[in-house]
């Protein structure tokens, strides 16, 4: 992770400085990396993540340096788990500002569609799109009573193709979200909440390498950029959303797959 003089030269040290920012699947990964920026630019920072253990080492480490940061054990797919986690998140905060939906799993690598399981599909839709719903239909009524809200999906270069590597439900689950931000984006823009989608492409991360294996290479030859996104790079463009500079963006899918999808 690059080190706080580096992010001050993107936004100002202080550039979320009162602001709430709920964060699901930040245990680790992305989501984890989203914390650590948004907190460093001054946010309050509310995590969830499925595992106990990991959201609480993840909260535990920006405490220790500092931030105001609330960890939250929840299941993005369960909607008591989420009303939960949000509820703590008020009581704690008082609000949310920013909500940023990075929690979602998938299948087995390489799995033919006929051959999936119909519990592999099911949770798969359950921590990618009933996840990134349930959290915005308990968090949108109090940015509606703020008057102003962001939120930001993920979606993944698969939405916007296939994903040859995670399956059939995985490229459905990721195409769903582009809908929910659709429909989202439309039905509360006159509430002042500005919906918004960054599709990644591959990123490098313990996850993805994993997967990858021996297709890593291949991979790389069909990037233009010849290389697999830093988190870091995937997670600016996350704080652009979330900041004034996207002010009039809204119902927006934002590619960031060093041109793996081309407009």
């Amino acid at each position: 992770m690059q080190a706080a003089s580096s992010i001050r030269q993107t936004y100002a040290p202080d550039a979320f400085a009162g602001q709430v920012v709920f964060i699901t699947g930040a245990g680790r990964g992305m989501g984890k990396v989203a914390a650590a920026k948004f907190a460093a630019l001054g946010a309050r920072v509310a995590i969830s993540d499925l595992v106990e253990e990991r959201v609480r080492a993840a909260a535990d480490e920006l405490a220790a340096q500092g931030r105001d940061v609330l960890g939250v054990a929840a299941n993005a797919g369960k909607e008591s788990d989420v009303k939960r986690a949000v509820d703590a998140t008020i009581a704690r905060f008082g609000r949310i500002d920013v909500l940023v939906n990075t929690a979602g799993s998938y299948g087995a690598a390489h799995r033919a569609t006929h051959e999936t399981p119909v519990d592999e599909w099911d949770s798969v839709f359950a921590s990618n799109v009933r996840g990134s719903f349930l959290t915005a239909k308990h968090v949108v009524p109090h940015m509606m009573q703020a008057g102003r809200g962001r939120i930001i999906n993920f979606a993944s270069n698969a939405a916007r193709t296939l994903s040859p590597l995670l399956g059939c439900s995985y490229t459905a689950a990721k195409t769903a979200i582009l809908g929910l931000t659709r429909h989202l984006s439309r039905e509360y823009a006159s509430h002042g909440i500005l919906v918004n989608t960054i599709a990644p492409g591959p990123t490098d991360g313990e996850r993805t390498v994993g997967l990858l294996g021996n297709d890593q290479e291949t991979l790389l030859t069909q990037l233009p950029l010849g290389r697999l996104a830093d988190p870091e790079e995937i997670v600016d463009v996350v704080l652009f959303l979330a900041s004034d500079a996207s002010r009039f963006m809204t119902g927006a899918i934002v590619d960031v797959s060093g041109g793996l999808i081309l407009a």
